[in-house]
């Protein structure tokens, strides 16, 4: 098979969701919904063990609730986009807050998605799989940005030598 331009698939990389929720019956229902699709499932019951995991473990997307005590779901997010190492992954919400106000938040907060609660399975695969798609894309572009910027560099150091 020849690729264009050396894209290659990401061959090997299994991608990594975390599930937040305070509700163990939601986490399974996500558990569920998500398990067999070739993905690796961390989960967090709480806001302070979702950013120890996202420290730890760098998930590639995270499905986040709101409503949680002690620290909620917009509180995660706004601290994941805070820090330059967290805030490229994408964080949808997951919840049963279904206010349009809510969800305006939700984004304003840097959110690629919110889907309400009761959840549709099928919806929350697509979605999944789009924003995983989206984040890969993205991700090789700036691969890509930072090669040619080094090739670039390199060749104006050429320049000046010669």
């Amino acid at each position: 098979m020849t690729f264009i331009n050396d894209e290659r698939p990401d061959i090997g990389h299994t991608p990594t969701l975390l599930l937040v929720d305070d509700n163990t019956a939601n986490l399974q229902v996500l558990r569920e919904t998500l398990d067999g699709l070739g993905y690796k499932l961390l989960i967090a019951k709480n806001g302070r063990s979702a950013l120890e995991i996202v420290r730890k473990a760098g998930p590639d997307l995270i499905l986040l609730d709101i409503m949680m005590p002690e620290m909620d779901g917009y509180e995660v997010c706004a601290r994941l986009k805070a820090d330059a190492d967290s805030r490229r992954i994408p964080v949808i919400f997951l919840t049963a807050m279904a206010d349009a106000g809510d969800e305006a938040k939700g984004l304003a907060l840097g959110a690629v998605d919110y889907i309400t609660k009761p959840i549709n399975p099928d919806l929350v695969r697509a979605r999944v799989r789009n924003h995983l798609e989206l984040k890969r894309h993205r991700d090789r572009l700036e691969e890509l940005v930072r090669l040619k910027t080094r090739e670039v560099q390199l060749t104006q150091a050429v320049m000046i030598e010669s």
